[in-house]
């Protein structure tokens, strides 16, 4: 059985090294969890069952060995990216909180990690619209 013999990170990627020698790493868009962190909190992180998964307590994150296996590519090319990109200034994790998801779920989106269903780019621009409606009604 494959386990986790080493771990770092370079060039915005996580890395692992397996006990029989291979190498993998994912896009840390992956694991927006990890991709927020600080470089400290990074680093924080130990390796249990068995070494084939890492967990980071401070940012709650838990990552199996078996995420490694299929190579993931970050797409910003996507209707998610493209609805919040003019919106810099919003507060991500408060308007998946509003969109009725975890943040880093709307950040996988968002990376083009995971495709959203049609239901979830409805609830996107649901919480979106809301957002303007009540920015509008300050100023009426």
């Amino acid at each position: 059985m494959k386990s986790i013999s080493r771990l770092w990170f370079s060039d915005n990627r996580i890395h692992i090294l397996t006990n029989d020698g291979t190498e993998y790493s994912q896009p840390l868009e992956a694991f927006p969890s990890l991709m927020d962190a600080s470089e400290r909190q990074r680093e924080n992180y130990y390796l249990w069952d068995d070494n084939t998964s890492i967990r980071w307590e401070e940012i709650d994150e838990d990552i199996h060995i078996s995420n490694f296996f299929t190579p993931e590519k970050p797409n910003y090319d996507n209707e998610v990216n493209r609805l919040l990109s003019p919106f810099p200034w919003i507060d991500l994790a408060k308007f998946a909180e509003m969109a009725g998801m975890h943040k880093s779920k709307l950040d996988r989106f968002r990376y083009g990690i995971w495709t959203p269903s049609a239901d979830t780019i409805t609830k996107i621009k649901s919480t979106l619209q809301a957002i303007s409606k009540k920015m509008a009604a300050v100023y009426c």
